[in-house]
């Protein structure tokens, strides 16, 4: 199934980045928006393997909106 909208043109942006551990699992969550609507993105790891939960942005095979969000994390990582 081809991408509906081209993530570099959507106006992404990352909302908020919040770090969790819980029993099950260690990870974050980016909350997002863009001119497409909003979302959480999860990452977390379980059994030393991580794992991705993009309310059905990505696949598999497509990792573009993962790609895309990572890159806007790094540009507005503020390195000390």
């Amino acid at each position: 199934m081809a991408r509906k909208h081209d993530v570099k043109n959507i106006n992404l942006q990352i909302d908020d980045f919040e770090p969790f551990i819980n029993e099950n699992h260690t990870g974050f969550i980016i909350s997002w928006s863009s001119d497409i609507g909003f979302g959480e993105y999860t990452i977390y790891k379980e059994d030393n393997k991580w794992y991705g939960d993009s309310e059905c942005m990505d696949s598999n095979d497509d990792k573009e909106f993962v790609i895309q969000l990572m890159d806007i994390f790094i540009k507005e990582l503020e390195i000390k």
